[in-house]
């Protein structure tokens, strides 16, 4: 793993403010430190789990399995265009734009990792239900997104 002198200084000083403010020694406010972030890292795990199961129960067995494809699969760019044309041919893609703007990760043959997007950027969207979308920024860059995120075009 990296290391970020910048990120190790920060947490540093967080420690030291914190020994200051309660007046205690650095080892124990270390200590509270670590065990915030486990408590903080608990919390993520359990909302991604909360969301993951909540969003089977809304999606078809059909519709979950082929985002669980998506998610397990590093997928070609030929299954990803194949995905894309079949989904464009059968009238499933919409154009939206993109209301929120952010880091989207993004795993294809030539790109893994994230990409930043800027709102208002114009996409093809694939609804799944009235929780989840697949947007398209090419045929072989997809991402699943919330429908609330998107703002469908006429």
């Amino acid at each position: 793993m990296d290391s970020d002198p910048i990120k190790d200084l920060e947490i540093i000083a967080h420690v030291l403010t914190i020994a200051k403010t309660h007046q205690i020694s650095v080892q124990e406010a270390l200590q509270f430190y670590i065990n915030k972030i486990k408590l903080e890292v608990e919390q993520k795990q359990q909302d991604k789990t909360s969301l993951s199961s909540g969003l089977k129960e809304t999606l078809s067995p059909e519709k979950w399995e082929s985002v669980m494809n998506y998610v397990r699969n590093h997928l070609t760019n030929e299954e990803l265009s194949q995905a894309y044309y079949q989904a464009k041919n059968e009238g499933r893609l919409k154009l939206a734009k993109l209301l929120v703007g952010g880091e989207f990760y993004f795993r294809n043959s030539d790109f893994v990792g994230n990409k930043y997007l800027e709102p208002g950027i114009t996409v093809e969207a694939e609804v799944y239900d009235n929780t989840i979308g697949h947007i398209w920024l090419s045929p072989i860059e997809c991402e699943f997104v919330f429908i609330d995120e998107l703002e469908f075009l006429a």
